[in-house]
């Protein structure tokens, strides 16, 4: 079978050279092997037998030697426009790196179509004067960072300036003070190389300050400032908070790295909007609570630095530092609010 697999593929390539030769009919080509064998081609037109000539016949040969080693029946090989892409002589694969990008540049004998169903490429098609198709395949810059995310995590003072107050009053609890965030990223490139790739992250976000006071204390506000005292409750209380919601934007450089442990460091700034603020006191385990809603002086806008670090196979870090204050000048005490955590 081997030597009649030979034969075949010596005379197919003879006859693709000279396609138009052996052509008998002008949309058939019939070649004899001695008395037994024939070889029957038939295109709709010539120029359908002369396209052969972008194959591999190799490939071709190959593929029906294996089919034919594993079957006693007649043996077919289908080749259509999706599976004769692995047919096709001269195939070049060049791949390039600029601004950013990676450019993939496929040269081929003739044009074909490829739709990319992935929504971070673009591709798009030259045909030259000798036939052949040049495909470049762009695959844009990804943030690490990029989509959507929880961030959760722990709130406290940074700063903390009693001023007329008592510390004791508002100290928040440890770890009942808790930070959430929910938000959206979406990165662009400014330079890619092969170890690591800098991008700038615009995100946004809508987080909580959830501040769990240590003891029995509760805020309340009149016209001049707000003050500290005992929640006025029947029962003991469980606790008691101040919770401030905000729409924040952030403009972070992100560092990728490819290589080692770590995958990403990112630092950058970010500024938002009080939504809403209200406290709430709950009289002992799953009992009655009771809100109020308020703006009790706090500031409407927050800003300050952020920070996040990727680190592989762990989930990544971040920090938020306020370099505003909590409260309005002199109507609270002079509190900046750091949270810390990790992306979920």
């Amino acid at each position: 079978m081997k030597k009649s697999i030979v034969t075949f593929v010596l005379a197919f390539i003879a006859f693709v050279a000279q396609a138009e030769k052996y052509t008998q009919k002008g949309d058939s080509l019939i070649v004899q092997f001695g008395n037994n064998t024939r070889l029957i081609i038939q295109a709709k037109d010539k120029e359908g037998i002369q396209s052969l000539r972008q194959y591999d016949l190799n490939k071709i040969v190959r593929d029906m030697g294996a089919a034919l080693d594993s079957s006693s029946k007649e043996t077919y090989i289908y080749i259509n426009e999706q599976n004769g892409r692995k047919y096709l002589k001269d195939t070049v694969l060049v791949i390039s790196r600029k601004d950013g990008e990676v450019k993939i540049t496929i040269n081929e004998p003739s044009p074909k179509s490829s739709d990319s169903k992935d929504e971070d490429v673009k591709s798009s098609e030259n045909n030259k004067d000798d036939g052949t198709v040049t495909r470049s395949v762009t695959r844009r810059y990804k943030s690490p960072r990029n989509g959507f995310d929880v961030l959760v995590g722990l709130n406290t003072y940074a700063k903390n300036t009693p001023l007329s107050y008592q510390e004791s009053d508002y100290d928040l609890l440890p770890w009942g003070s808790r930070f959430v965030s929910l938000t959206w990223v979406r990165g662009a490139a400014i330079s890619r190389g092969k170890d690591a790739s800098l991008g700038l992250d615009l995100g946004i976000d809508v987080s909580w300050y959830n501040m769990m006071f240590d003891g029995n204390n509760t805020v309340q506000k009149d016209t001049r400032a707000i003050s500290f005292p005992v929640a006025n409750t029947s029962g003991e209380v469980h606790k008691s908070k101040l919770t401030s919601a905000y729409l924040n934007l952030s403009l972070m450089p992100t560092l990728a790295i490819h290589h080692g442990p770590i995958s990403y460091l990112s630092v950058g700034m970010y500024g938002g909007y009080r939504l809403d603020s209200y406290t709430k006191v709950q009289e002992e385990r799953k009992g009655r609570s009771e809100r109020t809603h308020s703006n009790f002086h706090l500031n409407d806008f927050r800003y300050g630095i952020g920070a996040e670090l990727g680190i592989r196979h762990f989930p990544d870090l971040f920090m938020q530092y306020d370099l505003g204050e909590l409260y309005q000048t002199n109507k609270g005490p002079a509190v900046r609010m750091i949270s810390f955590g990790i992306r979920l």
